[in-house]
């Protein structure tokens, strides 16, 4: 892609967009509007306190899909495997998306 070529090379770009996927691919730092107003500037990675977010992790117990946020996810995990006596149905371990974190920044957060 042409964009990933210049950044490489060394050129300053200056893109909007509404992809955060997009954005993240190729930007080096990204700066969050709100009402006009710039909230916040960063790199994709750190962009309001994504790299400290606490990781979502969900699983099946019981028959019931089950959720939980934690900071300290293997802990969690270990702790939920000991007590469900094995493999725990459905595991899955997330962190915050881009999107995830933009959205939570203009407080539009479901």
């Amino acid at each position: 892609m042409l964009i990933k070529q210049l950044r490489d090379e060394g050129t300053t770009i200056l893109i909007t967009t509404h992809y955060l996927d997009e954005a993240e691919e190729l930007a080096d730092r990204v700066a969050v509007m709100n009402h006009g107003q710039i909230i916040e500037i960063s790199t994709p990675a750190l962009l309001g306190g994504r790299a400290n977010a606490e990781a979502i992790i969900s699983w099946r117990e019981n028959g019931t899909l089950q959720q939980s946020s934690t900071a300290t996810p293997t802990e969690f995990v270990a702790a939920l495997a000991r007590r469900l006596q094995g493999e725990i149905p459905e595991l899955a371990i997330r962190r915050p998306s881009l999107e995830d974190i933009y959205l939570e920044m203009i407080g539009a957060a479901q």
